[in-house]
């Protein structure tokens, strides 16, 4: 990165946790005493499916982390990233952490406890140990683009005594043909902002779901903390593209072949896309 970019990191972090201690912590904490009106829905929410998930297929298939082994167009992108592997969670988690607890109880509906579930977007794992943790015959496969990102997750997975997960280093807009139809539910967390052609990211993990397959996305949204984040976002944060508005996402999830597409409000600035593969 840039000269300075040590201290604009810096900057993004103390922002993030200020966001979190001022607005993110006492917005969740009304939400839960009810005192806080419910997330408006922009679109339509998919269906639950009636049948049971796809089950374990990946973690025992490749109970080591799984490396392309060769470089591609996007590495540049994640090269912070990796540097951070170790540490990165620490920096995040007070901001990250609420966030993705909203986000998970809204995906809840839509898992099974034999639910195969990918983590597009993994970073160091410590949400998908979460969700593996909520599917005890199911499983959650890890996929980051950095290697470092991958091999922490893994490690990190293991040493808290989890084997229903598995971790690939792919590119989310170029996921393994071994991937197609395999999957419930795809979800990922402030990552879909880091995508450099969100179009063929949805289509890729599109082709992923099973029929009926529901695709998460937890993200900044409403058009004002869009407009307040970018510029900080664009100085600070490794590897950011630009964010999605809710009716963005609805635009691009319905474009790019799901047939129901919504936007559900979590905490103030962020939500959860969701959208649903045809049946």
């Amino acid at each position: 990165m840039a000269t300075g970019a040590g201290g604009a990191e810096a900057l993004l972090v103390g922002a993030m946790w200020w966001y979190a201690t001022t607005v993110l912590q006492p917005a969740r904490a009304l939400k839960r005493s009810g005192l806080a009106p419910s997330g408006a829905v922009v679109g339509t929410l998919p269906v639950g499916s009636e049948g049971g998930g796809l089950g374990p297929l990946f973690s025992r298939r490749h109970p080591e982390p799984v490396l392309l082994g060769r470089e591609t167009k996007h590495d540049h992108l994640v090269q912070e990233f990796d540097r951070m592997a170790e540490i990165y969670q620490v920096y995040v988690q007070p901001f990250s952490g609420p966030i993705f607890e909203e986000g998970l109880e809204a995906m809840t509906p839509y898992l099974q406890p034999d639910s195969r579930v990918m983590d597009a977007g993994c970073g160091p794992g410590r949400e998908l140990q979460r969700v593996a943790r909520l599917l005890p015959m199911g499983e959650v496969v890890g996929v980051d683009l950095a290697p470092g990102m991958v091999i922490t997750a893994h490690e990190s997975a293991r040493a808290h005594g989890l084997d229903n997960c598995a971790f690939f280093q792919a590119d989310v807009g170029d996921l393994s043909k071994a991937f197609r139809g395999r999957f419930d539910l795809v979800y990922s967390c402030l990552a879909h902002h880091h995508y450099p052609d969100p179009e063929a990211a949805t289509a890729s993990v599109l082709g992923c779901l099973r029929p009926g397959g529901v695709y998460c996305v937890i993200d900044p949204g409403p058009a004002w903390f869009n407009a307040m984040s970018a510029p900080l976002s664009r100085l600070a944060d490794p590897g950011w593209v630009g964010f999605h508005t809710p009716d963005e996402f609805c635009e691009l999830f319905l474009g790019t072949g799901f047939t129901r597409a919504a936007w559900l409000e979590l905490l103030p600035g962020f939500g959860l896309a969701v959208g649903q593969a045809p049946t």
